[in-house]
């Protein structure tokens, strides 16, 4: 087994500290100086792994997709029913965004643009092979109606990409926690058999234990 060396450890500390300081705060105003004084090192270790904050932000979102990506292929590769992996899919979402901020949101779309479009683009491309594959195993097993599967993905894509916006957020009073889980279950409400919305009524409950409050 390879032993993770003193600077991974450093590495991935510093990211951590600072993803959950970013999704809280937001990270125009966070400084360098605050994350040094909050890890008790100099700044010039944090600049030994990330040159600039702006890489620094690209490393939190990088590995923030990586861990995301993981966990979706665990759940997706499973041999669980489609309403199990559903229900999955969105607990993992909830805990992903229980302490993410609309700081978060608004400082991606005004102050990195070009981060928030690599990631929008990195999701589309999940979007579309998750949900293809999903609303295959669904309509196999009777529990997704069978409606047209390009239609279900961009009606999906549309909605959630307008509920889970900075304007949207603020302008509703909505956290993104709350934006997304009302229009994912609202969704999947639709698209479900008379079969599948019983069973993901049940397995709501039954997996509830998931979600880390």
């Amino acid at each position: 087994m390879n032993k993770i060396s003193q600077t991974e450890k450093d590495r991935s500390k510093i990211l951590d500290h600072t993803r959950n300081k970013f999704h809280a705060e937001g990270f125009y105003k966070t400084s360098m100086d605050e994350i040094a004084k909050d890890l008790r090192i100099s700044k010039k270790t944090i600049y030994k792994h990330f040159p600039s904050k702006e890489e620094l932000l690209r490393a939190i979102c990088s590995d923030t997709t990586c861990i995301i990506k993981t966990k979706i292929v665990e759940i997706i590769d499973g041999d669980e029913d489609v309403v199990v992996k559903f229900v999955r899919l969105l607990n993992m979402h909830n805990n992903m965004t229980m302490n993410i901020s609309d700081k978060w949101v608004r400082d991606l779309t005004i102050h990195a643009p070009a981060i928030k479009n690599e990631i929008d683009e990195m999701k589309n491309d999940q979007i579309n092979k998750i949900f293809t594959k999903l609303l295959d195993q669904g309509k196999r097993e009777k529990l997704i109606e069978n409606y047209p599967t390009p239609i279900i993905i961009a009606t999906f894509d549309s909605s959630l990409k307008a509920v889970v916006n900075h304007d949207f957020l603020i302008n509703n009073k909505f956290t993104i926690l709350n934006a997304f889980k009302i229009t994912y279950e609202m969704l999947l409400n639709g698209v479900l058999t008379v079969r599948g919305k019983e069973k993901f009524k049940k397995t709501k409950v039954l997996l509830a234990k998931e979600i880390k409050l």
